[in-house]
């Protein structure tokens, strides 16, 4: 047993010793590359004014082509303004939809909490009265058995006096 915990440790403290020079080794390699992009190659800089730049050409010459074409095909404008006006429909009645589920299962739950509630009371009314009924019989039947009691205790009296 004293091997396994042995083993057990040495497993933590080797994990640790790891996790830790793992963390240093991170660190020292960030502050390299500060260091590198601080020393004027600005690498990360260049590279994302170079990522903006192309996204800007690339969404320039998506637009003049689009243009073109729109010129050769006049229907591909129809076509677009189509697709766009049955995107809107289709979004309104989507919400609409939406809107209405949540009011019908706002008022079904609603509904249901009431019917809950009514239920809940009526069984407790239930409850309630049959423990009143219950109780009652049992007073009932209690004093017709202390009454039998008493008439047997007379009678046996009598009995024993003769």
């Amino acid at each position: 047993m004293d091997l396994i915990k042995t083993l057990a440790y040495a497993g933590l403290g080797l994990t640790a010793d790891t996790n830790e020079k793992l963390k240093e080794k991170f660190e020292a390699l960030v502050e390299a590359g500060k260091k590198a992009d601080g020393e004027g190659k600005n690498i990360i800089g260049d590279f994302f004014k170079t990522m903006d730049a192309t996204k800007e050409d690339i969404e320039s010459n998506f637009e003049k082509n689009k243009a073109k074409l729109e010129e050769k095909f006049p229907a591909l404008k129809e076509l677009e303004e189509k697709l766009n006006k049955t995107k809107e429909d289709v979004t309104t009645k989507f919400n609409d939809t939406k809107a209405d589920l949540t009011e019908k299962a706002k008022a079904a739950k609603e509904d249901l909490t009431s019917k809950a509630k009514t239920a809940q009371k009526d069984i407790t009314d239930k409850v309630k009265g049959a423990t009143e009924d219950l109780t009652a019989k049992a007073k009932s039947t209690k004093e017709d058995i202390e009454a039998k009691v008493t008439k047997v205790t007379k009678a046996k009296k009598t009995e024993d006096k003769k």
